[in-house]
């Protein structure tokens, strides 16, 4: 039997909390839920704001704007290696 953790927001919502063990900086993809290591993908291309990668999980070009600001919608959401929930 496979054991998995689950946390509950603060809506009752059930989510499951994904298993970043090894992992030196886990990330969940806002397109398709894939948990990748950012420490580990192949940058295509850098810019003066921002860095730009395929996600391995579904290989939508991703980037990094949505930390500074620059965008609305972020493409991944960085995880917590330690505990495997949100940071």
């Amino acid at each position: 039997m496979r054991r998995f953790e689950v946390e509950i927001d603060m809506y009752g919502d059930w989510h499951v909390i994904p298993d970043t063990a090894g992992m030196h900086q886990p990330a969940q993809c806002a397109h398709c839920n894939g948990v990748y290591d950012l420490g580990t993908v192949e940058v295509t291309a850098r810019y003066t704001d921002c860095s730009m990668w395929k996600a391995p999980c579904c290989g939508v070009l991703v980037d990094d704007r949505g930390e500074t600001g620059w965008k609305t919608f972020k493409d991944y959401r960085r995880l917590d290696r330690t505990a495997g929930g949100t940071q």
